[in-house]
């Protein structure tokens, strides 16, 4: 054990003591700053329009004029700026020039047409363009029912449906603070980023740590005065506690200046953004670190090169990245039995379950046998690792394939 302690002290200093280390434990809070306040400003925008909007219109003849006149009321009331054009091409002009975002072509038969043309150089803006066919829509429909002889007002109000207030709650049946869809999906896709990424960026420094020192024949002079199991677990816990630390440092940075920036700036941060969530954020990147540091360490140990790691490991990103691949289904369908049981895989536990305790807790016994699930395969994945890191790291000369490395598990 006072080996393992030396080896793990030499890796922290070694980690710690790197100018990447420290540039990104400075970037990092700000990191997490960005994913708290981004999602509610973008989603904040896209609720509506928050400035005004220009656009131009143009008609076939008399009757999309008549439209245009109905129009204008309801676009300026919305704060979409209409310029009347007397053709395509005026419009055209326009939009080149940047005074206008797009243009509307009202038909003359309006009255019985089903489509109605807006043209822009994007076409990506969702929101001026669903706004734009609610107005027109509404217009037209109004000026049918006037053709037809009703009171437009009143079919309105008749025909008028109710909306739906979502509300959020617990599964004690309080109210919560709800959050919109967006706000979940940019939430959830940069916290996992930053799981994925780190778990993958600790791994992969102690595949190649291992590899550099076993082609340039360090390991041999290292192994004849450690075990190679106390070589593996000093390397593991090393990274480990860096990447803690550099958490710890992340957490409690980007905790402070979120209490002070929010409050002076009025900016609202998500309802996914919790004491809570940045403890399992924690919780589920040592548990991740653990499972795959072990997994890139024997791999390491069993790799001709830095080029062999990646052709190895390749199964094992594929599972580490597959959660943030499936983020949508994720969000939406928390509680289905797939979800479930990606909770409770080893390798896609620790993100889908984060990605879980983002929108609603789950039962605090699901979230304990996923830790017991994840503790367990980390103890199984180091004794494995232990036996082909022993076997695999002084044998060069050869590249080994998956197969061959499981079998020295039997030795």
């Amino acid at each position: 054990m006072k080996k393992i302690f030396k080896i793990a002290r030499h890796e922290f200093r070694l980690t710690t003591s790197s100018k990447a280390y420290k540039i990104i434990t400075v970037i990092g809070p700000f990191l997490i700053i960005a994913v708290s306040v981004l999602p509610g400003l973008l989603s904040s925008r896209a609720a509506g329009t928050k400035k005004e909007t220009s656009i131009a219109v143009t008609s076939g003849g008399s009757g999309g004029q008549v439209l245009f006149n109905t129009l204008r009321p309801a676009l300026e009331q919305a704060r979409v700026i209409p310029f009347y054009c007397e053709n395509e091409e005026e419009c055209l002009e326009l939009v080149r020039t940047g005074k206008a975002q797009g243009y509307l072509v009202l038909p003359e038969d309006f009255l019985s047409g089903e489509n109605i043309g807006y043209y822009s150089l994007t076409a990506t803006d969702i929101v001026l363009s669903e706004m734009l066919k609610t107005i027109v829509g509404q217009a037209i429909v109004s000026l049918r029912l006037a053709e037809a002889g009703l009171d437009p007002e009143q079919v309105a109000g008749l025909s008028r449906m109710p909306g739906i207030t979502v509300r959020k709650i617990n599964r004690e049946g309080t109210e919560e603070r709800s959050q919109d869809f967006l706000s979940i999906m940019l939430t959830a896709i940069a916290f996992i980023m930053l799981l994925y990424m780190t778990v993958l960026l600790y791994g992969q420094m102690i595949g190649r740590s291992i590899v550099m020192e076993k082609t340039s024949k360090t390991v041999e002079l290292m192994l004849s005065s450690v075990k190679p199991g106390e070589l593996m677990y000093g390397k593991i816990f090393g990274l480990g506690f860096a990447g803690i630390l550099q958490y710890a440092i992340w957490i409690g940075v980007a905790t402070i200046l979120i209490k002070i920036i929010g409050p002076v700036f009025s900016i609202n941060l998500p309802a996914s953004f919790t004491g809570a969530t940045l403890g399992f954020l924690a919780l589920f990147f040592i548990l991740a670190f653990f499972l795959y540091a072990s997994a890139f360490a024997a791999l390491g140990a069993a790799a001709e090169d830095e080029q062999h790691v990646g052709q190895l490991a390749w199964p094992l990103m594929l599972c580490l990245a597959l959660p943030l691949m499936l983020i949508s289904p994720l969000i939406m369908n928390p509680e289905s039995t797939v979800v479930r049981v990606m909770s409770l895989i080893p390798l896609t536990a620790p993100m889908v379950m984060f990605t879980r305790t983002l929108i609603n807790i789950p039962p605090w016994w699901e979230i304990l046998l996923c830790v017991a699930i994840l503790a367990g395969t980390i103890a199984l994945f180091t004794g494995g690792a232990a036996k082909i890191f022993r076997t695999g790291i002084l044998m060069t000369g050869k590249r080994f394939t998956l197969k061959e490395i499981f079998k020295w598990l039997k030795y």
